[in-house]
């Protein structure tokens, strides 16, 4: 598998990959609308030139600065695999790991909703520390803050 910078060119598979995670057109927009943003960064995996897994990784916002332990936090904002189970989550999530580092971030945060407790083991499995239960500010809603301290030698 091949791990690149997105562009534009890739834009409408990534959003089919989208439409499989997500169903609330609000939501899909505004992922849609971040993609050619200039605040997040976003890479792709791809496997005989078919766009298999996409992650994004932005400087935390505002409302994450509570939870921060360190002065350069980011968030991993989306992370998505076409398919299920074939490692493609996985080999995203170490490779956006490595680009928070290179990027200097001294640790990401990740809010993941009770809507996608499925996904939780998956954090763990990364090395991220479940740092407990918080609302959403946009909609108030529930779900876990997840946190990696990233370490630096």
């Amino acid at each position: 598998m091949k791990f690149r910078k997105y562009n534009k060119k890739d834009r409408i598979e990534v959003k089919d990959i989208f439409r499989q995670y997500w169903t609330d057109d609000e939501f899909l927009n505004e992922l849609a609308g971040e993609l050619d943003s200039k605040y997040c960064k976003f890479y792709i995996t791809e496997e005989n030139n078919e766009v298999v897994g996409i992650v994004g990784l932005r400087k935390a916002p505002a409302h994450f600065g509570n939870y921060t332990d360190t002065k350069n936090p980011a968030e991993l904002y989306i992370i998505a695999s076409k398919y299920k189970n074939k490692g493609i989550g996985n080999l995203l999530g170490q490779k956006i790991i490595a680009e928070a580092k290179k990027l200097k971030f001294t640790e990401i945060l990740c809010y993941s909703p009770e809507t996608h407790k499925n996904s939780w083991k998956f954090y763990e499995n990364l090395g991220f520390i479940k740092h407990g239960i918080i609302k959403d500010p946009n909609d108030e809603y529930p779900g876990i803050l997840w946190k990696k301290i990233i370490k630096f030698r």
